[in-house]
């Protein structure tokens, strides 16, 4: 069910609740006693209890005048819309860390994945390999131009995770 329909049930089913128990409560004038048990437990009661500690009578409040019940609804409505409002900023705000959990997520594999690829491409290739005059080899510019590469790509994926990380904590 979606959530905001949920919420507007819930607010209308609370209203009417609340309006049912004005009108019983006009209608039919009954005497309520808060009766107070020996082991501290209260119950209310429409007589008093035998046993309780007390026994006291409330005294129903007056009925509402049409105007308290027209501003109880405005506030009831009120308090809705604020409820409404509330929750979309919470909903924004979820989204936001979410998409910014899913960065550091992301960062975090590039990360991992850059460090696999430096460490493989660190075998020479075909044609990164010079020869020497006393016939032995050694890694060329295209070796060392290609190492750089990937230890550049480490690096430029560790600073987007720092970014993804500080991005993540100002949004909380």
């Amino acid at each position: 069910m979606n959530p905001t329909l949920c919420r507007r049930l819930c607010i209308a089913a609370g209203l009417a609740c609340g309006l049912a128990v004005g009108f019983i409560g006009t209608a039919c004038a009954q005497t309520l006693y808060k009766n107070t048990m020996p082991d501290g437990r209260i119950i209310y009661t429409d007589a008093p209890l035998p046993g309780a500690v007390q026994s006291k009578m409330l005294e129903a409040p007056p009925p509402l005048t049409p105007a308290q019940r027209e501003a109880a609804q405005k506030r009831a409505e009120e308090d809705g819309r604020k409820r409404e409002a509330m929750q979309g900023r919470i909903d924004e705000r979820r989204k936001l860390l979410d998409a910014a959990d899913e960065r550091v997520m992301k960062a975090r594999r590039a990360v991992d994945q850059a460090q696999i690829d430096l460490e493989q491409g660190r075998a020479p290739q075909g044609g990164e390999m010079t020869g020497n005059a006393g016939g032995g080899v050694r890694p060329n510019e295209e070796y060392f131009r290609r190492i750089g590469d990937l230890e550049r790509a480490v690096t430029a994926a560790k600073k987007e995770l720092d970014d993804a990380l500080r991005a993540r904590n100002d949004a909380r």
